[in-house]
């Protein structure tokens, strides 16, 4: 038989499917085995889409409208259920539906990637996995086959069923590559293992200024930092733990009035460690009408903990890779592939928050002759001197790119076009005033020239804001230099604009 490079292949076999899976074991289905699925969703491309690829992947598909999912599922007997989750709807109503028709039936939500904050909430509904969206056929397919063969051993035996939800939750978290997406799929883990109505993470890197908690389970803002203020004495005395530790809540006096008030007995602590330090914590609160944690409870939840820090030490090592290939070798500033990036994120946040944005586009004047008088090797030092330059005249939440040469992009957050003008004139001060490669004896003056453009009122494209404030610049090389120009949009006037 032919050999696949991919983890996940289906071939058919006459009336049956072979299912190769990453453990290398092969499954020979009749057409009388294929499983049932049913695709819900309101988008009829994605409805099309999914019931070609379902049935080609060997299942037996049909796919409905999301107000047909119901009555559909009581002619259909489906062994699973996929939905694609409208934006920013509750996962909850179609999982309930779901079970009301046929309660067994494991429920796969298909979402988009900003949706994913609301996993921890699906996860409690009921779902029994999350796709994201847009996810490749055979990635859909492992996916569906490991819920269906999970279903079926679950109900086969009920303490498996336990421990395959465990082995789930954790692998949901050990395939995260943000640092947020590791908190929240923990945080979510361990809620479902602990039963506890309310919980949060701590991130203690910030506790020496301002504590910051994510992922609010059952408390307001203000509960929280008040329970917190009680807990904290208490963590700071056991911050070399690397297990979960509970702190009671029984001791006399007002240690932990407010938490006692509010009919909480207990805190279980769940630290999140590197090798070196503590990360943060996971909090999460016992009330008083509930059952301690056993001992089996604890165990689990340090097998979730330990998953936890293996999955943020992948997440490190995910954020320091992808900061490289967005890095510039020479100075350490983002690199050109980056600014596309950056612009699309502000153009969102602007879209969102109504607040403005500029981009700088900086030239420096006359670069040729320095590296024709002293060499390229002390070219290079000044370009990694102006770019410490630039990094020293705004804010650390800014952007600094260089994008190619002795060409740098500088985009600023949530500036208007005054600001961001002031800013560019302080950027050309700066730099005409500065002795570059002086500790070298050289003491090299050099000029810039910078266009400013300004989100949105001179254009809504990334791709026009960097050609506007290019164009500006240009008019200053072709002047006097040593200039501050602002882009005017007449510029864009039959001109067909791309990023190269």
């Amino acid at each position: 038989m032919e050999k696949s490079s991919s983890n996940f292949t289906s071939k058919n076999l006459r009336d049956g499917v072979y299912y190769k899976t990453s453990f290398g074991k092969g499954v020979v289905l009749s057409a009388s085995d294929k499983k049932m699925i049913l695709f819900a969703g309101d988008d009829q491309f994605l409805r099309d889409w999914h019931l070609k690829n379902l049935n080609d992947g060997g299942y037996l598909a049909e796919s409905v409208a999301l107000s047909d999912l119901e009555t559909t599922l009581a002619r259909f007997a489906a062994d699973l259920v996929l939905i694609d989750l409208p934006h920013k709807e509750d996962s909850q109503r179609y999982i309930a539906q779901t079970f009301r028709v046929r309660p067994a039936t494991p429920v796969v939500l298909s979402v988009e990637l900003e949706d994913f904050s609301f996993a921890g909430e699906a996860f409690r509904s009921g779902a029994a996995e999350i796709l994201p969206k847009p996810v490749e056929p055979q990635l859909m397919l492992m996916i569906l086959h490991r819920v269906l063969e999970e279903d079926r051993l679950l109900k086969e035996n009920e303490e498996l069923r336990d421990n395959m939800k465990l082995y789930s939750a954790c692998q949901r978290i050990t395939t995260q590559l943000e640092g947020e997406g590791v908190h929240t799929a923990t945080l979510s883990a361990l809620v479902a293992e602990t039963g506890s109505r309310s919980a949060f993470y701590l991130d203690w890197l910030s506790i020496a200024t301002v504590p910051r908690i994510e992922g609010l389970i059952g408390l307001g803002d203000s509960e929280s930092k008040n329970f917190l203020d009680e807990l904290l004495p208490s963590i700071r005395q056991r911050t070399d733990k690397g297990e979960a530790y509970t702190i009671v809540f029984n001791h006399p006096g007002g240690e932990f009035k407010n938490l006692r008030e509010n009919g909480f007995a207990e805190a279980l602590i769940v630290p999140l460690r590197n090798l070196e330090s503590l990360l943060g914590v996971f909090i999460l609160l016992r009330h008083e009408q509930d059952n301690p944690w056993p001992a089996k409870v604890i165990d689990k939840v340090n097998f979730i903990g330990r998953h936890a820090a293996l999955a943020w030490h992948n997440a490190t090592l995910y954020a320091n890779a992808k900061n490289m290939a967005f890095q510039d070798a020479l100075t350490g500033l983002y690199n050109a592939r980056y600014l596309p990036l950056a612009i699309d994120r502000e153009i969102a946040n602007s879209r969102e928050s109504g607040a403005p944005f500029a981009v700088l586009f900086l030239d420096l004047d006359y670069f040729k002759q320095v590296n024709d008088l002293h060499g390229h090797q002390v070219g290079s030092q000044l370009l990694k001197e102006v770019g410490r330059v630039l990094r020293r005249c705004v804010r650390d939440d800014d952007i600094v790119v260089r994008y190619g040469g002795d060409e740098f992009i500088v985009v600023l957050k949530a500036t208007n076009l005054t600001t961001a003008e002031q800013i560019a004139e302080r950027i050309r001060t700066m730099l005409a005033g500065h002795f570059f490669l002086g500790r070298e004896g050289l003491n090299v003056l050099i000029t810039a020239c910078i266009g400013v453009s300004a989100y949105p009122i001179h254009t809504q494209s990334a791709e026009e804001l960097i050609f506007l404030s290019d164009h500006a610049m240009y008019k200053g090389k072709n002047s006097t230099r040593n200039l501050v120009i602002t882009a005017d949009p007449e510029d864009l006037v039959g001109q067909t604009v791309t990023l190269p």
